[in-house]
C-alpha cells in the first residue's frame, strides 16, 4: 500500500470532487490524476527507475502537488528543494543525494547552472497527451521521500522515509485527530518541512480538499485568517509561532476549524487563546526520523498540555543513560520504535548507527528504535510531558536546528578564531545569538564591516531561519570546570544593552521614535538606529507582521506587510507613513500623464513583472495633450488576488479603464506580455459592442506559436543574443546617449539580479537598498510568463499596430510576430531602427512615441 494507491481509490470513488484550490483555480481528483500521470510519464521516459531520488524545486502551486504525485507514481522518491534556500545548500543536497533528475520551473533553471543531471520543466506536461494511464510503479518498501534536516557537522543530513512509514502515519491520522471527505485543509507549510506531508497527502487519501496558501499569505496572519474564512477551511496545521501570528493579527471570532499545533512546544497561553477561537485543538509531536508526527493529544481547557499516546504501530520508551526503563515521574530520553521509523540517514552510516539502535527491549533483537534526544517523563496522570533536549539541538518556529551547523559555517570566516551559538528567548520569541572570538582585535571603526562580512557568509550558506539574530564579538568565552565553553552562561547574558553596529543615526521625529520603541521591545535590543535593517537585527517574517500590528495599535495607521520588501529601516517606514501613502486606495489604474479629459486616453498594460515603470520615457515623449494611464498587475500591492490567465487580467482591466472612459473608442497597448493582454482586452470589448480604435503590440510575439521545447534548448543562446542586441543599440548612439542607455539597462539588470538573489536568500528580501518589491515582482513575473505561454488568442477584426525591432531572436523568425493568421482586420507593422529590448528606452523611444501618436491621431 502506497500513497498513490490510496489516492487512486479516491479518484475512483469521487472523480469530480475538488482536490486542490489555489488562487481561485480548482482541480478535480480526476484532473489531478491525469496531470500527475503526465509527470510520471515524463520521468519514466527520462530514465527514472523505482528507488531513484528526484529533486523537486518549484514555487507553491497546484503543479507542486501534481509533481509530487507524479514522482511517487513513477516509483521514485521526492527530494524537496526550497527555491528560497541558499544556492550552496541546494547544491550540497543535490550532490549528496546524487540526484540525477530535477523537476523545476524554467525560470529557476539558472539557479542550478552547476547541475549535470536531467532537467524536467514542470510546464512540459501541457504538451503531453497520453493515450493510456501510466502504470503505478510505487512500492510500499521503497523510499517515498528524502528530507534534509540540520546537521551538527556543518551540513544538513538526509532523512529517508519509506512508503510503509508514510501510509502508516496517514491512516493513523485519518482516525485521530480525524478527517473526512467533507474537510478542507489549508496547506501553508513549505515542502522542505516534513509536516507538509500531512497537509498534502492526508486530504488526498481521504477525498478531502486542499487549499494552498501562497508563500506571502503564509507569512501574514491576517491573510491566513482571511483565506480560512473565504475558503471555508476546516483543518489547519501550524507551528505555535504561526498560531501566535494569527492571534496577534486581530483574530477575535470563533472559527469552525480543527487546529493542529506542532513543531515546537505549545505554550499554555497560546493554547488558552486558541481554545476560545477554534472547535478543536490538538498538540502534535514527532521527529522527522519517525515520519512527521508520532503522537497527538487533544488539548482540553484547564488541563495540562502533554504529548499524548503514540500513533498506530508506534512504541515509546523512556530510558536513562544506560538504556534502562525510567519509572513514572523520572525524566529520561525518549526512544521511538515502530512502523514510522526512518530507513536511516542518506550516506551517513555512522550517524545512522549512532541514532538508530537495536531495541533494548526486543528480546530477539530484530527491531530498532530512534534516539530522539528529547527529555520526557510520565506525570502523575501517566501523561507524557516534554521537558527539553539532552543535546545542542533546538527548535525555532518549527524548524529543527543543530547549533553546531551554524557554528561550523561561521568558523569558515578567516577572521573568526572560535564561535559558540546559543538560543535566547526574548519577548516569547527565540533568537539565535552567535558569540565569537576574533583572531585579532579590531577597532570600533573596522568591527562593523567584519561583522557584516561574517553575516554574509551565514546568509550564503544557511536558510533564513538559521541566520543569527545577533553576532556578538567577545574577548574570551566563559568556561565550565571541565574547560568547555559554558553555553549556559552565554545564554544567560543580558543582550538588552547590545548596540547596533550598523547605524548611528538616531530618531528625530515622533513617528521614528515610535518605531524605535516598538523595534527595541520586539527585538530585545537597544540603541537601534533609524537606518538599521529590521531583518539584519534578527527580525523575520512573523516578527515583521507582529511589528506592523503593534504599530497599528500604537498609531492607528496601517502599513501593508508588502512594504517590508522595500522599506526595511525605520527611516523608510516612517517616510511611508508621513507621506500618507498607505491611505491611498490601491488600484491597477495609474495616471502616468494628465491630459485633456475630452480626448480618449492611451492605456498601457504592464509587462510580465507587473509594474508600469517601463512606460515612463514613452509617456514623456508623447506630445499630444492626451492622458496616459498605466495598468499595473493585481497582487503588486502584496494583498490583491493575482490573476493567472490573460483572459482574467483583460476582464479585470476593462472594468478599471471604464472608470475613467465608460465608452470607446479605446486606445490600448502593451509591451511584450502586456501586448497580449491588450489584444485580449480588445477582443472582449469588441464582443460587448465597444469600439476599439487601436491595439498597440510593442515587441509582442504571439507566444502560442512558439516551440516551448526549442525555447528551453536555446535559452543560453537567447541570453547571448540579448547581450548582442544591447550592444547593437549602444553602437548606434552618440557619447551622452550611450552613457544614458547603458546606465538605464545596467540599473534594470542590477535590480532584477538583486531581486532574484533576495528572493532566494530570504523569505522577506534582506536588502535595505533596493527600490523594488523583489519577491512580489518575481512571483508576478513567473505567473505572468506562464499565463502568456498558455494564452490561445481568438481572431480579432479590428486594427492592430505591431511595433517590432529591426532584428529578432532566432526563436522569433516570423516577421509578423505570429499575429498574421489571427488579426482579421488591419495589421500594420512598423520595423523600428532598434534591436530588441530597446524601443522603450531613450533615445529610441522617440520613434516609438512618434508612431503611436501618429496612429492615434489618424
Amino acid at each position: 500500500m502506497t500513497v498513490y494507491s490510496l489516492f487512486k481509490k479516491q479518484v475512483s470513488d469521487s472523480p469530480n470532487s475538488i482536490a486542490i484550490s489555489f488562487n481561485g483555480n480548482k482541480i478535480s481528483y480526476k484532473k489531478l490524476a491525469e496531470e500527475s500521470d503526465k509527470i510520471a510519464h515524463l520521468l519514466i521516459e527520462s530514465g527514472v527507475k523505482p528507488g531513484d531520488i528526484v529533486g523537486l524545486c518549484i514555487n507553491r502551486s497546484a503543479e507542486m502537488i501534481i509533481a509530487l504525485l507524479g514522482i511517487i507514481k513513477s516509483g521514485a522518491a521526492y527530494l524537496p528543494l526550497d527555491p528560497f534556500f541558499p544556492d550552496k545548500r541546494l547544491e550540497y543536497m543535490l550532490n549528496d543525494s546524487a540526484t540525477r533528475f530535477l523537476i523545476t520551473e524554467s525560470l529557476l533553471f539558472p539557479k542550478f547552472s552547476y547541475y549535470k543531471g536531467k532537467f524536467i520543466d514542470v510546464n512540459e506536461i501541457k504538451q503531453i497527451k497520453l493515450s493510456s494511464e501510466v502504470v503505478d510503479k510505487s512500492d510500499e518498501n521503497n523510499l517515498a521521500y528524502v528530507i534534509y534536516t540540520s546537521g551538527s557537522t556543518g551540513n544538513p543530513k538526509g532523512v529517508q522515509i519509506a512508503h510503509y512509514s508514510l501510509t502508516n502515519f496517514l491512516l493513523s491520522m485519518q482516525k485521530t485527530p480525524g478527517i473526512s471527505e467533507k474537510d478542507n485543509i489549508l496547506a501553508l507549510t513549505t515542502l522542505s518541512f516534513d509536516i507538509s506531508g500531512l497537509e498534502i497527502f492526508l486530504p488526498l487519501i481521504t477525498g478531502a480538499k486542499i487549499t494552498i496558501a501562497t508563500r506571502d499569505e503564509a507569512k501574514d496572519g491576517k491573510s491566513l485568517l482571511d483565506k480560512i474564512k473565504k475558503e471555508k477551511v476546516t483543518i489547519v496545521q501550524a507551528t505555535p509561532s504561526t498560531w501566535k501570528m494569527m492571534i496577534d493579527s486581530g483574530w477575535n471570532e470563533k472559527l469552525k476549524i480543527k487546529a493542529l499545533c506542532g513543531g515546537e512546544p505549545l505554550p499554555q497561553d497560546i493554547a488558552a487563546k486558541l481554545l476560545e477561537l477554534v472547535d478543536e485543538l490538538w498538540n502534535m509531536y514527532g521527529p522527522t526520523e519517525t515520519t512527521i508526527w508520532s503522537s497527538c493529544s487533544r488539548v482540553i481547557k484547564g488541563e495540562s498540555i502533554h504529548l499524548g499516546k503514540p500513533i498506530a504501530n508506534t512504541q515509546f520508551y523512556i530510558v536513562d543513560r544506560d538504556l534502562n526503563f525510567c519509572p513514572p515521574g523520572v525524566a529520561g530520553e525518549l526512544l521511538i520504535g515502530g512502523a514510522g521509523l526512518s530507513i536511516g540517514y542518506l550516506n551517513r552510516d555512522d550517524l545512522t548507527t549512532e541514532k538508530f539502535i537495536t531495541n533494548p527491549f526486543d528480546k530477539e533483537g530484530k527491531s530498532k528504535v530512534y534516539r530522539t534526544g528529547d527529555l520526557v517523563k510520565l506525570n502523575s496522570k501517566m501523561q507524557l510531558e516534554f521537558l527539553g533536549r539532552i543535546d545542542n539541538q533546538v527548535k525555532i518556529r518549527g524548524y529543527r536546528i543543530e547549533l553546531e551547523e551554524i557554528e561550523n559555517v561561521i568558523k569558515k570566516n578567516e577572521a573568526v578564531k572560535d564561535c559558540a551559538v546559543v538560543v535566547k528567548e526574548v519577548n516569547n520569541d527565540k533568537k539565535i545569538i552567535a558569540y565569537l572570538v576574533l583572531k585579532s582585535k579590531l577597532s570600533e571603526e573596522n568591527l562593523p564591516s567584519e561583522i557584516n562580512s561574517i553575516r554574509d557568509v551565514a546568509i550564503r550558506n544557511l536558510p533564513d531561519y538559521m541566520i543569527p539574530a545577533l553576532i556578538i564579538p567577545i574577548e574570551q568565552f566563559p568556561l565550565t570546570p571541565n574547560n568547555k565553553i559554558d553555553k549556559k552562561a552565554l545564554a544567560a547574558r543580558d543582550i538588552s544593552g547590545i548596540i547596533s553596529h550598523t547605524s548611528t543615526a538616531k530618531a528625530e521625529t515622533e513617528m521614528q521614535k515610535t518605531f524605535v520603541n516598538i523595534w527595541e521591545n520586539l527585538l530585545g535590543i537597544s540603541g537601534i538606529g533609524i537606518d538599521d535593517n529590521f531583518f539584519e537585527l534578527g527580525g523575520h517574517s512573523i516578527l515583521a507582521a507582529q511589528m506592523l500590528a503593534d504599530f497599528e495599535k500604537a498609531t492607528g495607521k496601517k502599513i501593508p506587510l508588502a512594504e517590508m520588501f522595500t522599506s526595511q529601516t525605520i527611516r523608510q517606514l516612517a517616510k511611508i507613513v508621513e507621506s500618507d501613502n498607505t491611505e491611498l486606495k490601491w488600484s491597477p489604474l495609474v495616471e502616468i500623464k494628465k491630459g485633456d479629459a475630452s480626448l480618449p486616453p492611451l492605456f498601457l498594460v504592464h509587462g510580465a513583472e507587473g509594474n508600469i515603470l517601463l512606460y515612463r520615457d514613452l509617456a514623456k515623449r508623447l506630445n499630444s495633450n492626451r492622458s496616459v494611464y498605466g495598468i499595473q498587475a493585481r497582487g503588486l500591492n502584496g494583498e490583491d488576488h493575482i490573476h493567472h490567465s490573460i483572459e482574467e487580467m483583460a476582464a479585470d482591466y476593462i472594468k478599471a479603464i471604464k472608470t475613467v472612459q465608460p465608452k470607446g473608442p479605446y486606445h490600448i497597448g502593451g509591451y511584450c506580455m502586456g501586448g497580449s493582454v491588450a489584444y485580449e482586452m480588445a477582443l472582449q470589448l469588441s464582443e460587448k459592442g465597444e469600439s476599439v480604435a487601436n491595439v498597440f503590440l510593442l515587441e509582442t510575439y504571439n507566444a502560442c506559436l512558439l516551440d516551448h521545447e526549442a525555447l528551453k534548448k536555446t535559452r543560453i543562446k537567447e541570453k547571448i543574443e540579448n547581450i548582442k542586441f544591447h550592444f547593437e543599440n549602444v553602437k548606434s548612439l552618440s557619447g551622452k546617449e550611450k552613457v544614458a542607455f547603458v546606465q538605464r539597462k545596467a540599473e534594470t539588470a542590477l535590480k532584477r539580479t538583486s531581486a532574484r538573489i533576495s528572493r532566494i536568500t530570504s523569505s522577506m528580501g534582506l536588502s535595505d537598498k533596493k527600490e523594488i518589491k523583489s519577491h512580489i515582482t518575481l512571483t508576478l513575473r513567473d505567473i505572468n510568463d506562464q499565463a502568456q505561454m498558455r494564452y490561445q488568442p481568438e481572431g480579432y477584426r479590428g486594427k492592430v499596430v505591431l511595433l517590432r525591432p529591426k532584428v529578432s531572436f532566432t526563436t522569433e523568425s516570423d516577421p509578423k510576430f505570429g499575429w498574421g493568421d489571427f488579426v482579421k482586420g488591419e495589421l500594420k507593422i512598423y520595423k523600428l531602427d532598434v534591436a530588441p529590448r530597446g524601443m522603450l528606452a531613450e533615445p529610441f523611444v522617440k520613434q516609438t512615441s512618434s508612431i503611436i501618436e501618429s496612429e492615434i491621431n489618424q
